[in-house]
């Protein structure tokens, strides 16, 4: 644009154009020809003004020829500097692009160096690094040798006083200090404790376990010059010995009663377990000697004697017993401990050495069931043994913990562990299931045991050989679990092994009943021998408070609910009274039940089958006369030789209340039979006939008083009972003639009904039969008017 403007000011005038104009101003300006007389003096002024303005043309040029030159001077000394420029800017640009790179961070391109910047940073970090490092040495400086002071103090003392615990308590309130100026941080992971804190914690722990070993080992070396651990003769020892002794002993409680004031204040919880600590200095040689004997290869250590150990520490608190309860009771007497019993301190510090060693040892017996249960039964035994000797908890630093109970035994171990619990309750289920096995597959299983006269009075039965043996394994099983310290191993031990074996045993003989019912009563006879003795006393004191234990406790009393084979543990009124083996012996008295129903249909199968002969042959054939001229059929003497059989053994083999219960049953059922196949059903008789069967029926019952050789005791009337409507009978249809006359008189005449039953006592003894069945028997009779 400004070029265009220059051009067109330096471009000679247009004469056409300046004609125009001219003739343009002229025209405007002079419009009437009067007007050309003015145009001299227009023409004049032009002149004078072209004159002018040629003068500033030429002004002008030489303005403009000026102004070229040294605007081409200027322009020339530009363009050099342009290119001056030029050459710097490339070489500013190469200069910056140099720069650009060295600004590019380490990170990322790990061949470059790091910037300058980083370089600064990076020595500031680690600056203050280097700061908090020598912060945290200064910490770990102060600590160790806070520590190491009060070790010292404690070394040099002669006594323990609070003096010379100043120094830990000094790192105490230091450590505390550190602790809550760093408190916690957190990182990605959440809040966790600093390295540091857990370093000065354990500087802290480390400085009073030394003082304690110093003073232990002090302790130790007193007490061996009396002769520790072997047994100790206090009044024989050296006073030296003893005062040495006693210096020790009580500076270790002044520790342990200073250090719990001074932890106390400190707002610190030692972790360590609760104990006297010189009782626990006088522990360390014994359990020297013990893991010496027991931990390492000698040949104490076997595993398939676990007695060894456990009579050791038995024998070492006995020893011991009498010196700890005067001498060391003495002692404790003047501290503040005078509460704790030495020996029963000195019991429970000896625990855990057979703590240790039995759970060391059971995971290699697992594989050995037989070594398991012997190191379980010895474990508690020796929890018997120790309580016996003795020992209580609640005298012990133990017992004073609110959160202490009762002591659960070394036992509690294994038991407490339910996989070392389940395993032995598996293998003992083993053992009693393959016993239980080799009982009932016996040959004599279910033969008649040989037993003595006292045996068979107590139980008034014999007893099988496989309920003799059963009744062991129960009560084996009883002596197994009856020591188990928690009513929940036992309800385990009852649910999972005892009952099992009382039920499968009630299933086999159900089984046999089932086999056999058709086939055999020799097996039904043996049932009751069988039945006798499996269910142990369920009414000992034992069983009796588990069953109370189980009503207690919410747990077991679900666990029994689930269990088919105990009584029913929903509250009732009567529950309480129940027992373990309430269920169990419901289901044995239901096969007993049944098994008296198969031996009374037993019984009387054979003798009515045998009697089925009797009613259907003539009694004048085959008939013997008696001495009193009645003739007695031959076909009767086998039906009354097999009663007599069967109620002679029952005599022998049953307990009185059931041989009572079977006879009466026996006995009706035959009675009831034979009135109505012999008497009622046999159609009109003579008076000879009448006779006979009077003689058969009385001597129905004497047959059975003849083989009950009295035991049902009442004499003959008792055995009679079952009898008296068929001696009734009899006695009616074989009455002689005054009797006779006097009974159908008094039948079909007009007495009164206890005028009748008053005739039928003084006729025939009996008053068992209604007036009209009498009535209808007398009819049957030839002689009947």
């Amino acid at each position: 644009m400004a070029s265009t403007i220059l051009q067109n000011l330096l471009a000679p005038p247009s004469l056409e154009l300046s004609v125009q104009k001219a003739t343009s101003a002229l025209n405007w300006e002079y419009t009437s020809l009067d007007q050309l007389d003015e145009l001299e003096d227009v023409v004049l002024q032009a002149q004078a003004r072209y004159n002018d303005l040629q003068s500033k043309v030429n002004i002008s040029q030489t303005h403009l020829d000026k102004c070229l030159a040294e605007t081409q001077t200027t322009a020339t000394t530009h363009l050099a500097q342009v290119h001056e420029l030029s050459h710097s800017r490339a070489a500013l640009s190469d200069e910056l692009s140099q720069l650009s790179k060295e600004l590019v961070s380490v990170l990322s391109d790990g061949n470059e160096e790091p910037t300058l910047l980083e370089d600064m940073e990076t020595h500031h970090r680690n600056l203050k690094e280097l700061e908090h490092v020598k912060v945290y040495v200064e910490v770990v400086e102060y600590a160790l040798r806070a520590s190491e002071r009060a070790v010292k103090d404690v070394q040099s003392s002669t006594a323990i006083t609070p003096e010379s615990l100043q120094q830990y308590g000094t790192l105490l309130h230091f450590v505390n200090k550190a602790n809550a100026a760093t408190s916690s941080v957190e990182d990605g992971t959440g809040q966790q404790k600093l390295h540091l804190t857990s370093f000065l914690e354990n500087i802290r722990d480390k400085t009073w376990r030394d003082i304690k070993a110093h003073l232990y080992d002090s302790l130790a070396t007193a007490v061996e010059q009396l002769g520790w651990p072997s047994a100790i003769d206090y009044a024989s020892c050296a006073p030296s010995y003893r005062q040495a002794f006693e210096t020790e002993f009580l500076k270790l409680v002044s520790l342990q009663l200073l250090g719990r004031k001074l932890h106390k204040r400190a707002d610190f919880k030692i972790d360590e377990k609760e104990g006297i600590y010189a009782v626990e200095a006088l522990v360390q040689p014994v359990s020297l000697r013990f893991k010496y004997h027991y931990d390492g290869k000698r040949d104490t250590n076997r595993l398939d004697k676990p007695e060894w150990y456990f009579t050791y520490v038995l024998n070492i608190a006995h020893e011991h017993h009498h010196f700890l309860d005067t001498v060391v009771q003495r002692l404790l007497s003047k501290s503040e401990y005078k509460q704790i019993s030495a020996w029963d301190e000195f019991c429970l510090l000896l625990l855990p050495l057979l703590s240790r060693k039995v759970k060391k040892a059971a995971p290699n017996l697992l594989n050995h069931p037989s070594l398991f249960a012997h190191t379980i039964y010895q474990a508690l035994i020796f929890d018997a043994a120790f309580v016996e000797e003795g020992f209580k908890l609640d005298n012990t630093s133990a017992g004073a913990m609110p959160e202490s109970g009762r002591w659960g035994g070394i036992s509690e171990v294994i038991l407490g562990n339910p996989l070392w619990f389940n395993a032995w309750l598996q293998a003992e289920k083993k053992f009693v299931d393959d016993q239980y096995l080799e009982i009932v597959s016996s040959p004599d299983a279910w033969g008649i045991a040989d037993e003595g006269a006292e045996e068979i009075i107590a139980r008034d039965v014999k007893a099988t050989n496989s309920a003799r043996r059963i009744r062991a394994l129960v009560d084996q099983v009883t002596d197994r679990f009856s020591p188990l310290p928690s009513p929940h191993e036992r309800t385990q031990f009852l649910i999972s092994v005892q009952l099992p074996v009382l039920e499968l045993y009630k299933a086999r003989i159900i089984s046999a009943l089932d086999a056999f019912e058709s086939v055999s009563f020799a097996f039904v006879r043996s049932v009751p021998g069988a039945l006798s003795i499996t269910l142990p006393g369920h009414d000992t004191t034992f069983f009796l408070e588990l069953w109370q234990d189980i009503l207690r406790d919410p747990l077991l009393k679900k666990q029994a609910e689930g269990c088919a084979l105990l009584p029913n543990a929903h509250f009732s009124s009567d529950v309480a009274h129940k027992t373990v083996f309430d269920e169990m012996m419901s289901r044995y008295q239901k096969v007993v039940s049944r098994a008296e129903d198969m031996t009374v249909q037993q019984v009387c199968g054979e003798i009515e089958a045998g009697l089925r002969n009797h009613f259907n042959v003539s009694t004048g054939s085959t008939a013997n006369a008696s001495e009193d001229g009645i003739a007695l059929s031959q076909t009767l003497l086998g039906p009354i030789a097999l009663l007599s059989s069967h109620l002679a053994f029952l005599r022998l083999t049953l307990p009185l209340i059931t041989l009572t219960s079977l006879y009466r049953r026996i006995a009706g059922r035959l009675s009831e039979h034979i009135l109505q196949r012999q008497i009622l059903y046999r159609g009109n008789f003579s008076k000879h006939e009448g006779t006979t069967l009077q003689a058969e029926c009385e001597l129905w019952v004497e047959t059975c008083h003849t083989a009950l050789a009295g035991v049902l005791g009442g004499g003959r009337k008792r055995v009679e009972s079952p009898w008296t409507k068929l001696l009734q009978a009899g006695r009616l249809v074989g009455a002689d003639e005054s009797a006779w006359d006097t009974i159908t008189q008094a039948t079909f005449g007009m007495e009164s009904e206890e005028d009748w039953e008053k005739v039928m006592m003084e006729t025939t003894g009996l008053a068992e039969m209604g007036r009209e069945d009498v009535s209808r028997l007398l009819r049957r009779r030839d002689d009947c008017p």
